[in-house]
């Protein structure tokens, strides 16, 4: 029983240093623009015994208490929404549904962003901060704009005016369920397993990016119960541990 208590606190203590992980990385992104806050997903691991006549003894909520082991699940994304933060950069972009997402070239294939801080490069193309190029519905191609333009529009609809001249669209994907998506780094995703698709009811707003969606208030007050707990098990391991070597020394003897 000695040896089950250290495998159950073990496992949480484990799940709350995955939880302080997870939310100290939010809280490194509070700034960044587009940024979706993670969460950790915990379950049950249970292993699957052959039936006996002491089953009824493992069904307990005693026995059941004594070996709750947990492990991470899965880590994903909540899509909400971030504030719109006005910049008047004429290259700044932002997305109203939460389903689509600017897609950008990079060395490794098509990755997808909802961080609209775009500027020009040295070749009048359209990048992200990182240097990725920002891609025309139309041809595939980065989007390229002239060195001698005066005045540069980008629609609603993603059309891009200079001086007066239609000269492409940005190209923004939509996913029915982004919470698919891999993060790959960066602030960017990956579709893994899924297509994009045309999106509907495109609305693209010039001038704005949208702030990361991460509430400091709300991660600090989680980390601090996280961290209690880990405190908690951190005890709860010690102690067991003690347990285990007095007995040996017992035992020994």
């Amino acid at each position: 029983m000695v040896q089950n208590g250290l495998y159950v606190a073990t496992s949480r203590l484990l799940m709350q240093q995955q939880r302080l992980d997870v939310i100290a990385n939010n809280l490194a992104n509070v700034n960044t623009s587009g940024f979706k806050r993670d969460i950790a997903l915990f379950s049950d691991y249970k292993t699957v015994g052959k039936r006996a006549p002491q089953a009824w003894v493992k069904s307990t909520t005693y026995n059941q208490a004594i070996n709750s082991a947990v492990k991470l699940d899965n880590i994903v994304s909540d899509f909400q929404q971030g504030h719109f933060v006005n910049t008047d950069n004429k290259y700044d972009l932002a997305l109203q549904n939460t389903k689509n997402f600017f897609t950008l070239e990079t060395p490794w294939g098509l990755r997808y962003t909802r961080n609209g801080e775009f500027t020009l490069n040295g070749n009048g193309e359209i990048v992200s901060q990182d240097g990725y190029p920002l891609l025309d519905a139309e041809t595939m191609a980065p989007i390229v704009i002239p060195q001698d333009a005066l005045q540069v529009s980008i629609q609603a609809n993603g059309a891009i005016n200079v001086d007066g001249f239609d000269i492409g669209t940005v190209l923004v994907s939509q996913f029915a369920q982004p919470e698919k998506l891999q993060k790959v780094g960066y602030n960017l995703y990956e579709a893994v397993g899924i297509l994009p698709q045309i999106p509907v009811n495109l609305t693209i707003s010039q001038g704005y990016v949208e702030a990361s969606n991460v509430e400091p208030i709300r991660e600090m007050v989680a980390m601090i119960e996280a961290q209690r707990s880990f405190d908690m098990y951190q005890r709860a391991v010690s102690t067991y541990d003690d347990m285990n070597e007095r007995t040996n020394s017992i035992v020994g003897r």
